[in-house]
């Protein structure tokens, strides 16, 4: 009928008005009209944009959390475990103005770092062990995913070593995408959406119900990888991917007409039978004045560290899904590009703003926010960090087939050991089967409850002879002691 109600959910708010084959939109605010005058300190640009968008909206911030729980935070988010007693001692202790600054880089730099953010990189390029032919490819690209890592090496250079990798596994790691992801339809549908924040999918058999994108838009993008060769190597399961000398083109299902390629509205020019696509493809991606490529990633960073992306979800970017604060979403987008697509920089960026730092514990006028970041919005630790998390706890380390003693679950390259770790699978940890970070398991359930009270491997951590549990009972410290090392 026409009519739309606003409910008392304080925000910006979009609606979308659809007939046969025309849309339009209308954004709005919602304002909660409490008082918002005091907010902590604007660290940068990020806190200059989310407090005035809180101003704007009438919903106060939360205070800036205490000394203890940031460490335990940027620990867990950057380095995805929790701080050791000796740290937590050593930054307590600390009176140095840029000691928050100082954890940061110090974790950005750090090993943790690499494992956390290559376990979720590579659980979303899909590397996956199914059997034994599938070890030399697993491992290969984890270890060149964290490698990447590592070396902060530039976003725009890892997405281009994917998708234009050639050669073999053993002497080129990045064609291990090309195992799992092998027809040329998968390929374009799983790089738009993760590296372009787009969804194809629907557009392949008709025009996108919510978006601008035709069939031709779908085969278009597909046609870019029309030319990706396989043959088989002396390795059993693995093939040597490389360039097909010929026209670039996909056929478009419905009409049976050959499509050349196009980027998304953007057309190419001619390509010739010995140009590798991709490459142009990997260049249209990485250009200044793409309207995908930086916006993607940035969305899914802050949707890493902040619980809720500023477009949600965070790889269905349209004009029919705006973002909760546009000109945060730009400036975060100008600056990645200007920083010449510097992960580490941009995490550096997120978690040293008060915005980030904001304590979780709401106020009365703020406890109705989900998508402003008046304060920091908890959620559930990963599967992985935490099993790590108990392991340091009971000081004990879990134990993973044909991997070295002392392996730390966030390190773990493959889906198999979701079988030999029942915890990981209760508490989520996905199958590397999608490109949707939604296959994480992040919710709560009676069988996670029913497997911190009595599963044989909880048990058996708290039951340790070399545990933390029988240390403290040896120990001749106090009660309040003990207490005290817990906690």
């Amino acid at each position: 009928t026409g009519l739309v109600r606003v409910s008392d959910l304080p925000g910006k708010v979009s609606v979308m008005v659809r007939y046969q084959g025309l849309g339009s939109g209308f954004n709005a605010s919602v304002p909660l009209g409490a008082p918002a005058n005091t907010f902590p300190p604007e660290k940068n640009f990020i806190d200059r944009l989310v407090f005035s968008n809180l101003r704007e909206l009438g919903v106060p911030a939360s205070p800036v959390a205490d000394a203890s729980v940031f460490l335990r935070r940027v620990t867990l988010d950057v380095a995805g475990r929790l701080p050791t007693a000796a740290e937590t001692a050593e930054y307590l202790a600390s009176t140095a103005a840029d000691k928050r600054d100082q954890v940061i880089d110090r974790l950005l730099a750090s090993p943790e770092h690499a494992d956390f953010f290559a376990n979720k990189w590579t659980s979303l390029l899909k590397n996956r062990r199914d059997d034994a032919s599938d070890i030399t490819s697993n491992f290969a690209f984890h270890a060149w995913v964290r490698d990447s890592l590592l070396a902060n090496k530039p976003y725009d250079q890892f997405v281009r070593e994917i998708l234009a990798a050639t050669g073999t596994v053993i002497g080129n790691p990045p064609v291990a995408w090309y195992k799992r992801v092998k027809e040329p339809k998968q390929q374009q549908e799983d790089v738009a959406q993760l590296f372009l924040g787009v969804r194809m999918q629907c557009a392949q058999c008709h025009h996108h119900p919510f978006e601008r994108w035709s069939q031709n838009d779908y085969y278009g993008l597909t046609a870019f990888f029309s030319q990706v060769g396989r043959k088989p190597t002396a390795t059993r399961g693995e093939d040597m991917i490389f360039h097909k000398r010929g026209a670039a083109a996909a056929v478009n299902n419905r009409t049976g007409a050959a499509v050349a390629p196009a980027a998304l509205g953007t057309a190419v020019p001619a390509i010739a039978p010995d140009q590798d696509p991709r490459l142009l493809l990997a260049d249209w991606m990485a250009a200044p004045d793409n309207p995908f490529f930086a916006r993607a990633l940035v969305n899914r960073y802050w949707k890493h560290f902040f619980r809720r992306g500023l477009i949600e979800p965070e790889d269905d970017i349209r004009e029919s899904n705006p973002p909760t604060n546009p000109e945060l979403l730009a400036a975060l987008e100008k600056h990645f590009i200007e920083s010449r697509f510097d992960l580490r920089g941009l995490i550096r960026l997120m978690v040293s703003s008060s915005a980030w730092q904001l304590s979780s514990s709401p106020l009365p006028d703020n406890l109705v926010d989900q998508q402003n970041y008046s304060r920091y919005y908890p959620r559930r630790l990963q599967a992985e960090v935490l099993l790590d998390a108990i392991d340091d706890l009971a000081g004990t380390r879990t134990d993973f087939p044909n991997l070295p003693p002392g392996t730390r679950a966030i390190a773990l390259t493959a889906n198999s050991y979701n079988t030999a770790s029942p915890f990981l699978r209760v508490f989520g940890r996905p199958e590397n089967e999608s490109v949707c970070e939604c296959e994480r398991g992040q919710s709560s359930s009676l069988s996670q409850s029913l497997h911190l009270m009595n599963a044989v491997d909880i048990r058996g951590k708290l039951a340790s002879v070399s545990g933390r549990a029988e240390q403290l009972a040896r120990a001749e410290t106090t009660a309040g002691q003990k207490i005290e090392e817990l906690y």
